[in-house]
């Protein structure tokens, strides 16, 4: 059995096009929208370009949750020891321009275009669908735009995610939980293998997985594989509204102090993950202490628990998009205590276990306003009505729009509560819309920024 193949059937997942973008639709043709398990068509659109995924160093990072906020940090770490640094993440929350980066920066919608047009022939040849066309592009882009080293980010599951067609020089994987079940296995075990399988032969692997389970499937794939598995271990520090505060004895660097906008205990496991596996970056890499300290100073990821000032009101928004998301925001929220009233503005999409998720909020938050945001694919729309009578909170809206329900938000939260913003991808970049505060990578650029 290859990497190219499925072990077993698996139900046909229609998971649309990511939201409204008009970009999207400039840089690519109509594509599937179901996801299409395999790496043969990525690697053959590749090969027809001359494999320019083969040309720069590949740091890969996988799991179920964590592994953008690594991507990031290894991303900005990168860029602080003075290299030109590509960045691939996803999914957006407002525009396609957000998942591929080159040290930090979008690229001209110019170029994007101009690129795409060359994969034009080939995504009518081989019909994939939009994540692996939006993969085999960030990886074109990222040779053409000549970076030093490129950071990777797996968008589901890791054995056939199209992303996994890279050799990297250094792979992690945060964490496994229940997440995508109908894809990827309902078991943790089978999640698992399916993450293990961006693991690569002699590549060293880096994880901050607890799970017992989760372990012994890392460890039985890493030693298959003759490669070394590290565990991160778990970090002492501290977590603010502000970020977190972290102190690392590291082989390479000795002690370190480190200080990051990210927020949670969560971010403490991410971050020293991030940093204990730059350890093994060879020689042609060179990072310093200094560009550790600085890298996760830098570190944001727009949408994780971001906060927004309004006045001396407080918007969080998070995508806590599964249960194991759900309860690292309680928890966080539990432990930076941000003003009362506090309002749960939450979106979530049908696959997921919502009731679960929202139940897992109850203790943090006061009050819910539930919507289905308009750009999520219709055959992923859940039922907010169908919750609406959860006991424990001293109000449930149900809005038709993402203008209404930021109303009723603002209105349940009064002049200095705090909204928290989380579900779906959609439901934060709807919202981070409506509140006229779009991450700056979602901004074009001028053609000739350089």
């Amino acid at each position: 059995m290859t990497e190219g193949t499925r072990q077993r059937p698996t139900p046909a997942i229609h998971y649309g096009l990511p939201g409204d973008d008009p970009l999207t639709a400039r840089i690519f043709p109509a594509l599937p929208g179901e996801v299409q398990w395999g790496l043969d068509r990525t690697r053959r659109i590749l090969a027809s370009l001359g494999n320019p995924h083969l040309s720069y160093p590949v740091l890969h990072v996988g799991g179920t949750n964590g592994k953008g906020s690594v991507a990031r940090i290894w991303a900005e770490v990168l860029t602080a020891a003075g290299l030109r640094v590509g960045l691939y993440t996803s999914p957006h929350l407002v525009s396609f321009r957000e998942r591929i980066l080159v040290g930090g920066t979008p690229l001209p919608d110019e170029l994007l275009e101009e690129w795409s047009r060359d994969l034009r022939p080939l995504l009518v040849r081989e019909a994939p669908s939009f994540f692996e066309a939006a993969t085999a592009l960030g990886l074109l882009a990222f040779s053409r735009a000549a970076v030093d080293a490129a950071v990777v980010e797996v968008g589901m599951g890791g054995r056939l995610d199209a992303t996994n067609v890279v050799q990297p020089i250094l792979t992690a994987v945060t964490n496994v939980d229940l997440d995508h079940t109908a894809m990827l296995g309902e078991t943790i075990e089978k999640i698992a293998r399916e993450k293990a399988g961006i693991l690569k032969p002699g590549v060293p692997v880096f994880t901050a997985a607890e799970d017992p389970v989760t372990l012994a499937v890392l460890t039985e794939v890493a030693a298959s594989r003759k490669a070394v598995l590290y565990r991160a271990p778990v970090p002492e520090g501290r977590v603010t509204m502000d970020g977190i505060t972290v102190s690392l004895e590291t082989s390479r660097w000795g002690a370190l102090d480190l200080e990051s906008p990210l927020v949670g205990r969560h971010q403490m496991r991410n971050l020293a993950l991030a940093v204990h596996a730059l350890e093994a970056l060879p020689p042609r890499l060179p990072v310093s202490a200094r560009a550790v300290r600085e890298g996760a100073g830098r570190a944001r990821v727009p949408g994780r628990f971001q906060v927004e000032r309004e006045d001396e009101r407080t918007w969080v928004l998070d995508i806590a998009h599964n249960l194991a998301g759900a309860r690292a925001l309680a928890d966080t929220l539990a432990r930076v205590d941000p003003r009362s009233p506090r309002v749960g503005l939450v979106g979530i999409l049908k696959d997921k276990p919502y009731r679960e998720m929202v139940n897992s909020l109850q203790p943090v938050l006061d009050a819910l306003v539930l919507i289905i945001p308009s750009s999520a694919p219709d055959a992923r729309r859940w039922d907010p009505g169908s919750i609406a009578d959860l006991a424990g909170f001293g109000h449930v809206d149900v809005e038709p729009s993402m203008d209404s329900a930021i109303a009723t938000a603002r209105r349940r939260a009064g002049p200095l509560g705090t909204v928290v913003v989380t579900g779906s991808t959609y439901t934060v970049g709807e919202c981070l819309k409506g509140l006229g505060r779009i991450p700056k990578e979602a901004l074009p650029v001028p053609f000739d920024s350089g």
